[in-house]
């Protein structure tokens, strides 16, 4: 009897030991998962340049999601992938700025070159009636009239050639703008699209909640940008979950601007998503919404990273 228990005992322990193994072994995945994530973003050849702070506020969630403990694991593993997808939206989003800054001085030089060309083109035009004028003056009875008439002809038709000509590679240039100008709004929008397809949901302290970035709305603006507005299926999907629970939907900024202006902003956005979740279907009578403004930041108002993930939308499926 006594060795029958004593082998029991070895089996159990021999369980235990292979369930810590395994514990132990997807924790290390996931570190390894958004380490290898964030190596990818430094060695990128275009966005490995950027978003150097949020980077690091990722490699430092990383690490805490390694040192965390089990109890502490679920959160530190949602505020890593967070701060590691967060990363990569600003690395993103730093890019297509630079780009458009480019766009804009290349902009600004076509007009300024288009200015001067223009003045230039008055200028001689200017010169030639004059000296037209001065020579018709003194020439009046030398000059065949004929033959004066054919001159200026010429004269014209040149002027309107050339003109023709930079024009048309005036519009080149502002079409090619035009299409970089596409092409970059288009990334701007899958990235958009990337975020809000990716949402997930995760436990606070009034419920479980799914957060909306603030870059779903335009700056200073409270209506969803028709890429949100169209891919709300993982918020849509969320809600109707558990359909007997009331919804709580909050506005935040970030603390630029008055406080007044904030939280009416604020206000605004979560009714411009309550309003989308109307049309998708949601009862009106489940949902409440409230402007909170600057208050419960969730990262410091210091940075444009910070500041960025201040500026949201928390949706919350409230505990009864």
């Amino acid at each position: 009897m006594n060795v029958r228990m004593i082998r029991l005992l070895v089996v159990a322990s021999l369980a235990l030991l292979s369930a810590n193994a395994l514990a132990g072994s997807k924790d290390d995945l996931d570190v390894q998962r958004l380490t290898t994530s964030l190596n990818q973003l430094d060695n990128d050849p275009t966005l490995g340049q950027y978003a150097q702070a949020e980077r690091s506020l990722a490699r430092v969630a990383v690490q805490r999601l390694e040192d965390a403990g089990s109890s502490e694991r679920p959160h530190a593993l949602y505020l890593a992938e967070r701060s590691v997808d967060q990363a990569k939206a600003s690395a993103q989003l730093e890019d297509a700025q630079h780009q458009l800054n480019q766009l804009s001085r290349e902009h600004d030089k076509i007009l300024l070159q288009a200015s001067r060309q223009d003045a230039e083109a008055t200028r001689r035009e200017l010169e030639r009636q004059r000296l037209e004028n001065q020579l018709a003056a003194e020439e009046t009875q030398r000059l065949q009239e004929q033959g004066q008439a054919y001159s200026e002809a010429a004269e014209q038709a040149r002027a309107e050639a050339e003109q023709a000509k930079k024009l048309a590679e005036a519009q080149s240039r502002s079409a090619a703008l035009a299409r970089k100008q596409a092409d970059l709004a288009v990334a701007a929008a899958r990235a958009l699209r990337a975020r809000m397809e990716g949402m997930t949901a995760h436990q606070g302290s009034k419920g479980r909640q799914m957060t909306v970035t603030g870059d779903a709305f335009a700056p200073g603006q409270s209506t969803l940008r028709p890429e949100a507005r169209q891919h709300l299926g993982k918020l849509i999907q969320f809600v109707q979950s558990q359909p007997s629970k009331p919804i709580r939907i909050e506005g935040y900024t970030d603390a630029t601007g008055s406080a007044s202006a904030n939280k009416a902003l604020s206000q605004q956005r979560a009714q411009a998503v309550r309003n989308a979740l109307i049309a998708a279907g949601v009862s009106a009578s489940r949902m409440s919404t409230v402007g909170m403004g600057e208050a419960d930041p969730v990262a410091s108002n210091a940075t444009a990273s910070g500041r960025a993930m201040n500026r949201r939308v928390v949706v919350i499926l409230r505990d009864q």
